[in-house]
Order: structure tokens, then C-alpha cells, then sequence
């Protein structure tokens, strides 16, 4: 008959003066722990015992540590953290916009692939010194904004976690991100009006088409953008109605007159053609893996911005350009426009005065033409 008995041996250490039981623990991990039987005999809860005493004893209590650690694993929830990520996504999906979820796919893979073999363990096993050795891994990489929005999906896992009763705590709880140094700091700066054009002429049809689309909707978001559906267009009352992926706010902007000719024509043109055309603005780009890398690629080739590259040499290059650009060559224009703090923050989705006026980044141009509106005094 097959004994249920777990498998141990007994072992000593010049450094104590007990037995120390090995096993294998239900993770397949191999555990050590100390019997407190001293393993040459002498006094052991109040009587004195042999040699050959303590080492039976000492195997009995052995085996006990190993039924215990075992009910224990067993007793507790053992979903691993690779479940857990699976799990998040499962819930952001058709929840949020394909550039958010790609985006929450893309940093729990990053952690995932970072863990390795242990990403297959009980998440619960994951500590603080764990989180912070990721943190560390990333900065050394990546820039810090690009660490605080992993980290914020990888927080949310684990909050998720506590309230499904899984973990106790939060091992993110505490853990610092080193801020960027000097030479790290980038500034994305707003595209000229020179540039928009040349974007609009340039660029492969559906970038062409997204660029204006965020132009006619006031600097919205590359997700926003890529997922916009042609139903989002009331053409009778010149609105486009967009609840925003990052916010959920609900914006209902009217389309200048250019904007709404070209969308029109284009929507006429997207009916004929039938498919998903006729339910989105950008089918094509929507599906796109990383469309955000994408269209700075293309701002880089036709010369537009700045590149640079990170002091270590695994960063990647940066540019000062990128689509979320769009969103401060609107503000800025709006601005430079005289249109009121107040409007200019309702056409372009912001609800902070403090977050509006970081997207103000006039050219050099700009600049001159508001100085040049000084009274001369001589």
C-alpha cells in the first residue's frame, strides 16, 4: 500500500545545534526548516533523550512540517500571477479603447516576461522587495512616466486581488519610482501649422485622415482617434459626440466648416465601400499593434522634430514630436487664438486649469508676434 507521507530527510548545520528537516513543498520548491531537536541528544522539552531518540524524533516532526506547509499551500488561493494579469484583461476588454487595453497588455506582458518561471506561481508569493526590484529593472530602461503607467496597471492587478479576497496586501504599497534625471526630461513640443499641412499632404491615407480627425476634434487622443465610429458624427446639427477612452467624459464638439466637408464627403465615400469602413473612421489603423510608434516613425521621415536617445544605451530614442502633440498644437493654437481659458478647455476635454496650461507650447513664432504687441518706447 502506497504511503501519503511526504518524502523528508533530516540534515544538521555546524551553525546550530538542531536537526533541520528537507522536503519538497506542494509549489515543487524545496523547504528547510529547523525541528528545534538537538540532533546529539541531551534536554528537549524537559527530559533528557538519546541520540538515537532525537533523530526519531526529529523525523517525526519533520514529516508534521511538511503536512503543514502543505495544508497550508493547499488552504490558501494559489491563482498565479499570470491568471491574475489574464484575468484584468479580460475585464478591460470591450470596457475600454483597444489603445488602453493594448497598452495594459503590453505592461502585463513586460512584468510577466520580467518574473519568468514565477509568473506561474501563486501571485500572493510576489513581495515589495519584488516590485521594487521590477521598478529598478524598468528604470534603467524606460523613462519614469513610462514605469508610473505600468506600475498603475500593475497596482490595479493587485488591488483587484485584495478585494477578491486573494491577497491581504499590496505589494506595489510603498514602492518608489526614481524620478527622470536632468539629461532624461523630454518636451514634446506642438506641431507648427507648416507642419500639420505638410502631415495632411504627406502621410499615408488613414494617418492623413487621423491627423485631421484630431485636428476637427480638438486634440483627442490617439485611442479616441483610431476607435472613432462614423455614428459618433451628427451631421444634421455639425457635432461629433466622443465619451473619451481615458476620462469616460462626454464631449459634444461642433466641426468647423472644413472639417465637416471633409468628414462628410468621407463618410459618403466609407458607405460605398461597406464592411467595417462604414462603422469606423480608421478600420485599418484601429487593428494596428503599436500605432502610436508608428506615427512618429513617419513625423521622423519627413524630418519633422527632434530625436534624441537616453544615456543608457538600451533606451529607446525619443521624439520631440509625437500624435499626442496634436493635443498641444490645439491648445496652444486656441490660445494664440484669443479663444477664452474656459472654452478652449471644454473643446479640448480638459478639467483642470493647471493640466490645460501644460499643454500651451507656443513656437518661437507665436512667441515673437505676442512680444511684438508691445508699445515701443522709443
Amino acid at each position: 500500500m502506497k504511503s501519503n507521507l511526504p518524502t523528508v530527510s533530516l540534515n544538521t548545520d555546524t551553525k546550530s545545534p538542531y536537526y533541520f528537516a528537507s522536503f519538497y513543498g506542494a509549489d515543487g520548491k524545496q523547504k528547510r526548516r529547523s525541528t528545534k531537536v538537538p540532533h546529539a541528544g541531551g534536554l528537549y522539552q524537559g527530559r533528557r533523550i538519546s541520540a538515537a531518540q532525537a533523530k526519531t524524533i526529529a523525523l517525526r516532526i519533520a514529516v508534521e512540517l511538511a503536512q503543514e506547509e502543505e495544508q497550508e499551500y493547499h488552504a490558501a488561493d494559489n491563482t498565479t500571477m499570470r491568471q491574475l494579469c489574464d484575468t484584468m484583461l479580460s475585464g478591460k476588454l470591450g470596457r475600454v479603447s483597444m489603445a488602453t487595453y493594448d497598452n495594459a497588455r503590453s505592461d502585463y506582458n513586460q512584468f510577466l516576461a520580467y518574473l519568468g518561471k514565477r509568473a506561474d506561481e501563486p501571485c500572493r508569493l510576489i513581495t515589495r522587495a519584488d516590485i521594487k526590484a521590477w521598478v529598478d529593472s524598468r528604470r534603467s530602461a524606460v523613462r519614469h512616466n513610462t514605469v508610473c503607467k505600468a506600475m498603475g496597471a500593475i497596482r490595479a492587478a493587485f488591488e483587484w486581488a485584495i478585494d477578491a479576497q486573494i491577497l491581504a496586501a499590496n505589494p506595489c504599497i510603498g514602492v518608489k519610482i526614481p524620478p527622470d534625471t536632468k539629461d532624461e526630461k523630454v518636451v514634446h513640443e506642438a506641431f507648427t501649422l507648416d507642419e500639420v499641412k505638410l502631415l495632411l499632404a504627406k502621410l499615408p491615407d488613414e494617418w492623413a485622415s487621423a491627423v485631421r480627425c484630431c485636428i476637427g476634434t480638438y486634440g483627442q487622443r490617439l485611442g479616441d482617434i483610431l476607435n472613432l465610429r462614423w455614428d459618433s458624427f451628427n451631421f444634421d446639427e455639425r457635432t461629433v459626440h466622443i465619451i473619451t477612452g481615458k476620462t469616460a467624459r462626454k464631449l459634444n464638439q461642433p466641426m468647423q466648416p472644413d472639417f465637416y466637408k471633409w468628414a462628410r464627403a468621407r463618410y459618403k465615400a466609407a458607405q460605398k465601400i461597406g464592411g467595417d469602413a462604414a462603422i469606423y473612421v480608421h478600420p485599418t489603423l484601429r487593428c494596428h499593434t503599436n500605432p502610436s510608434y508608428e506615427f512618429t516613425q513617419l513625423v521622423r521621415l519627413h524630418g519633422i522634430g527632434l530625436q534624441g536617445k537616453g544615456l543608457a544605451g538600451s533606451r529607446r530614442t525619443w521624439h520631440s514630436k509625437t500624435f499626442h502633440s496634436l493635443r498641444a498644437t490645439v491648445a496652444t493654437m486656441l490660445q494664440a487664438s484669443g479663444v477664452s481659458q474656459g472654452l478652449a478647455m471644454e473643446l479640448v476635454g480638459h478639467e483642470s486649469a493647471a493640466v490645460h496650461a501644460a499643454y500651451i507650447r507656443p513656437t518661437t513664432e507665436q512667441l515673437r508676434a505676442a512680444a511684438a504687441k508691445l508699445p515701443r518706447f522709443s
